[in-house]
Order: C-alpha cells, then sequence, then structure tokens
C-alpha cells in the first residue's frame, strides 16, 4: 500500500507545522479520522489533507484550533466522516482476508511441523472471534478524546465484555469435541474447501487475485500435507506453508484507484 503510505506521510509533514496543543489536539482528530475502519483511507486522507490546510491557515492567522471544533471535536471528526465513503469490496479484501487465511490455517500447519500438536474446533472458533474483536476495538476509538461520548463509553463497554466472555463461551460451547488428528479427513476436504474459494475470489477480485491464489497455494500445500504420512515431508511442507503464510499476511498490493478531487471538507 505505498500510495496510502505516501499520503499519510504527506499529511504527517503537514501537521508538524502545527504547535503547541494545538499539535496534540489536531494529532488526536486525525488518528481518529483514521482508525474509522469503515471509511476509504484514502479519502479520509483527501479529507485531512483538506483539514490541515484550513488549520494551518487558521493558526497563522492567530486562531486556536480548538475553536474549529466548537470544543467538540468528535462530533466534528463525525461529520468529516459522514461525508466519506465507504470501503470497497477490493480494499477490505485486501486489508482482512490475509488475516483471516492466517487465522485458520496457522493450527493446521503447526500440526504438521509437529505432528504431536492437536487443536480443536473452540481453538480456531475462539482465535478468530478474537481476530474480529480486536479490529472491531477501532469503534471505540473516541477513548483519546478528553471527554467521551456516549457512543464511545458503550464501545468500550461492550468490547471488554466480548473479550471476557467470548473465550469462556467458546470454551464452554465446544468443551467436549475431541481434537483434531493431522490426518483427518475434516480437515483434508476444509482445505480442499478454502482453495475452491480462494480460486474462486481470485477469478472474481481480478485486480487482487494474486493475494487469494497465494492463498490457493498455502490451502494445496496444507492438503498435500494432511493427505500425505508425517515424515520429514510433511515437516517440510509445513515450514514452507508457514512461511509462505506469513508473507501474504503482509502483503498489500497498491490498487488502481480513480484520480480524487480535493473533498473540500472543512471542520
Amino acid at each position: 500500500m505505498k500510495k496510502l503510505n505516501q499520503l499519510r506521510a504527506a499529511n504527517d509533514q503537514q501537521l508538524k507545522k502545527i504547535h503547541g496543543t494545538d499539535y496534540t489536539y489536531t494529532e488526536t482528530v486525525i488518528n481518529y479520522l483514521r482508525g474509522d475502519l469503515r471509511k476509504d483511507p484514502y479519502a479520509i486522507e483527501d479529507a485531512i489533507s483538506d483539514l490541515l490546510a484550513t488549520l494551518i491557515d487558521a493558526q497563522q492567522s492567530g486562531h486556536k484550533v480548538a475553536t474549529f471544533f466548537s470544543n467538540d471535536p468528535q462530533a466534528a471528526a463525525d461529520n468529516i466522516l459522514k461525508e466519506l465513503p465507504h470501503i470497497s469490496v477490493t480494499y477490505f479484501f485486501t486489508m482482512y482476508w490475509p488475516l483471516f487465511m492466517f487465522l485458520l490455517i496457522q493450527n493446521i500447519l503447526m500440526m504438521l511441523i509437529s505432528p504431536s500438536l492437536r487443536f480443536s474446533l473452540s481453538d480456531v472458533i475462539g482465535i478468530n472471534l478474537f481476530g474480529l474483536l480486536m479490529i472491531g476495538g477501532s469503534f471505540a476509538r473516541g477513548a483519546s478524546f478528553n471527554k467521551l461520548s456516549r457512543k464511545t463509553v458503550i464501545g468500550l463497554w461492550s468490547f471488554v465484555v466480548l473479550m471476557l466472555v467470548v473465550p469462556f463461551l467458546t470454551g464452554y460451547l465446544f468443551r467436549g469435541m475431541p481434537a483434531f488428528a493431522p490426518s483427518s479427513p475434516a480437515l483434508i476436504k476444509f482445505s480442499l474447501i478454502l482453495c475452491a474459494i480462494n480460486l474462486a475470489l481470485a477469478l472474481w477480485l481480478r485486480p487482487i487475485f494474486l493475494i487469494f491464489l497465494g492463498w490457493f497455494g498455502i490451502w494445496l500445500i496444507t492438503t498435500l500435507g494432511l493427505a500425505l504420512p508425517s515424515s520429514a515431508v510433511t515437516v517440510i511442507l509445513g515450514i514452507a506453508g508457514m512461511l509462505g503464510a506469513v508473507g501474504l499476511l503482509f502483503y498489500r498490493p497498491d490498487l488502481q484507484l480513480p484520480s480524487r478531487k480535493s473533498s473540500g471538507i472543512r471542520p
């Protein structure tokens, strides 16, 4: 995501032109805007660029940043976010599919590397729910403001409760289920299904087909390892699969995006 990183770096440089307490105030608003995972991050950076240009001009004219937000920066930031588009399907899969795939496959690959290991269905569900909760934690990002809104307080409490309840609930619901063995037919079928899903997604979302093609290859390696008797070959396949999965976890291609005009958003 080089283009997005370049936009963020440029805005961070502009932010340095704001000084004193106004810098901290503005930085909090920017982090809040960037933390909304539902909105197009490129549009967010465009809005931040417009916002910074306005605030820099205001500071040079002797005005305080706080006056531009009517002393309620979260409400002002929410109004900016309302005007921005949501993330595209392509961006959603680019950002979150690798994480989802890695959480699903890591235990299986570890069993190939170390055949004595076992895991249960509750392990898989618990890990994936935990990952989703960490993403959902962004909805409580308003905690960085000095004044907490009702929405932020509810989000924080909901996040804390879920973090405590989910591990207990998954362990309770699946406590009687036996652990999987590396040669389990269920795991082989599961891996083949994930192969098919990734191949279908590669054909559907052509701009990011390399992500799905990569995961198709990792699941194919996993399927082969599960189908073979435990040996040095399956260990090698497990290591190769794990290295590939870690690489794909951090792979983010640059998306072909239409050029955007200035958003014209002002606080």
